[in-house]
């Protein structure tokens, strides 16, 4: 790995964008890497756009500061896709993760994408069919596994997200999030 891999998620106030970023970072230190996992908030209310960050290594990580470059991009509201913070500090190989019913093709398209690839996956259906509300952060961790196997493999996401989540939810909706990951992971198209 080169120094650092490092990730953008935008999203919205309310959809689980920072928990994502602290789960997913909290299981990939939990097998092996060093992690860096952060949110930056514009104004703190439900809806507001926001983005997260994380940074993974084989060494220590002594920066904080917000992702300009990322590897990849985690787009958990499409409705953001046209803005400028999505598509800023890309580089040629940058990948996006996109939760949307859209094909890759059509979101590479809506994001100008070139060289880029790009995943979708529909983690809000997913979340809606498993939750009865759309809170589309485990799916998402999970399509992250399928373009990132080389950070964390699905195997080694579920076992060490199964050990985050049992520290904050009961044991059903820990296997909730575990098949939303699944799913995510499964339920991708990519271009």
């Amino acid at each position: 790995m080169a120094k650092f891999y490092e990730v953008r998620w935008h999203g919205r106030g309310g959809q689980g964008t920072v928990t994502g970023a602290k789960s997913l970072g909290e299981a990939v230190q939990g097998a092996g890497k060093f992690v860096v996992a952060f949110p930056e908030y514009g104004p703190e209310r439900r809806g507001a756009p926001l983005r997260a960050f994380n940074r993974f290594s084989d060494h220590e990580i002594r920066i904080h500061t917000p992702v300009q470059n990322p590897d990849v991009v985690i787009v958990v509201d499409p409705t953001l896709i046209g803005s400028g913070a999505i598509v800023s500090g890309i580089k040629p190989e940058t990948a996006y993760i996109v939760n949307t019913r859209q094909s890759a093709a059509e979101i590479k398209k809506l994001l100008k994408a070139d060289t880029q690839k790009v995943f979708t996956t529909p983690a809000n259906r997913i979340s809606r069919d498993l939750f009865k509300r759309e809170i589309p952060n485990s799916a998402m961790m999970g399509a992250f596994a399928k373009v990132c196997p080389h950070i964390i493999v699905i195997d080694e996401l579920e076992k060490q997200a199964a050990h985050v989540f049992s520290k904050m939810l009961g044991p059903a909706l820990v296997e909730k999030n575990l098949e939303a990951m699944r799913q995510g992971f499964a339920q991708g198209d990519m271009i």
